[in-house]
């Protein structure tokens, strides 16, 4: 018995089952996947006829038209699909290691409104987007290559925006490029989501270093980087010209005033936005078509409960901004560092031990490390000279920098 997710959808998980099971018959016949004929469609039918009695299947009779396109397009890999399936996979990992039970059931998934209403080339061209093109056809592919895109934020879903435009071709032919910015630098808390960075990334710009990668990734990739924020500020960068020659608009980050400055450049500019962001633990996406769609102005966000890291590391504009930057120095320089400090003292082989095993620790070194030296270097310890010590801090941090 199969749940049904989609009510427009009525029935179609067991007519996907069935098909899947027609597909691996016949894979086990003729060691391939079916091919984009009518003879290896109708074969499939007749391996996947078998099973409608089954028990196991609650379908009376083949949908030709879902069993069609599930049979004709098997043998296709393509990237928005895969990331799709790699993340709930990802998720069900994620649940097994922790209080979570994991799915234990089929999971099936479809997105045959995409497809062409019309016959379209499919011919492969011999390239890496030949699966691509046995499902779309040759012209969507190059409206892809050509696409002048501009994607705002490089964190999380910008990641996974740059590694989809690569593989997918986006702005990888001739007229066709993607720019990407992003004012904020990659944090070592950042590596446990933004999946394109690594340990020695830290320190750099998120959307240098996540355009490089998607370079890296495709050769023919024309991507340009920025650090500038989008907003009123910075016109004179991402001036009239400049949207005036985009395509298509990406939103991917996680401040809702930004996502608001963008979608109102957008209604100005009359351009598609795909909208997307995060907020905690939730997310949204809308697709916003000028003239067709609501725009994301229309709806309204949740008010942010919590701060932006983004926001709190880089560019701290309101009070509660300040408060919370304060407070994330304090803790910083005098609790985690003095902790730090205090346990290495107690066991310092112990404490390295640990700290070598924690890959997120090495600002806790270089911190521990610095006061460890002033410790030997046997400065005097007196109840003054510690106050005169934490005063220069603070004032380092609270008032000469601010």
């Amino acid at each position: 018995m199969f749940e049904t997710p989609d009510l427009a959808k009525f029935g179609r998980s067991d007519q996907l089952h069935v098909a899947l099971y027609g597909i691996y018959a016949f894979m086990k016949a003729n060691n391939k996947f079916p091919e984009n004929t009518d003879d290896d469609v109708k074969a499939c039918e007749d391996l996947a006829k078998g099973l409608l009695n089954d028990a196991e299947f609650n379908c009376e009779e083949i949908d030709a038209k879902v069993f069609s396109n599930a049979i004709r397009y098997a043998k296709c890999s393509i990237s928005p699909m895969a990331a799709f399936f790699g993340g709930i996979i990802a998720q069900e990992i994620v649940k097994y290691t922790g209080k979570y039970s994991p799915l234990k059931q089929w999971l099936h998934f479809d997105i045959y409104e995409t497809l062409p209403r019309e016959a379209v080339n499919t011919a492969p061209l011999n390239s890496r987007y030949d699966d691509q093109i046995y499902i779309y056809g040759q012209e969507v592919q190059e409206k892809l290559k050509k696409l002048n895109l501009f994607m705002v934020g490089a964190g999380a879903l910008g990641c996974e925006y740059i590694k989809a435009f690569a593989l997918m071709g986006v702005g990888c032919g001739d007229g066709g490029k993607v720019h990407c910015t992003d004012n904020d630098n990659i944090e070592i808390s950042n590596l446990n989501r933004q999946f394109l960075f690594r340990k020695e990334n830290v320190g750099h710009s998120k959307s240098e270093c996540a355009c490089k990668i998607g370079q890296k990734m495709n050769g023919a990739f024309n991507v340009q980087s920025y650090t500038t924020r989008v907003g009123n500020d910075t016109e004179d960068v991402f001036n009239d010209p400049f949207w005036e020659s985009l395509d298509f608009i990406v939103n991917a980050v996680d401040n809702i005033n930004a996502r608001l400055y963008v979608d109102s450049r957008c209604v100005w500019y009359e351009k598609p936005l795909l909208e997307s962001g995060t907020l905690g633990t939730k997310a949204n996406s809308q697709m916003i078509v000028p003239h067709k769609t609501q725009c994301y102005g229309d709806s309204q966000d949740p008010p942010e409960e919590a701060i932006p890291m983004c926001t709190l590391r880089n560019f701290p504009n309101e009070i509660e901004h300040c408060i919370e930057w304060g407070r994330d120095k304090f803790n910083e320089h005098f609790v985690d560092t003095i902790n730090d400090v205090d346990q290495y003292l107690k066991d310092p082989k112990d404490f390295m031990t640990q700290l070598e095993s924690n890959s997120t620790s090495a600002g806790s070194v270089v911190s521990c490390q610095k006061m460890v030296d002033l410790l030997k270097m046997k400065v005097d310890n007196s109840y003054e000279n510690c106050v005169k010590i934490g005063l220069a801090q603070f004032n380092t941090y609270y008032s000469y920098s601010i």
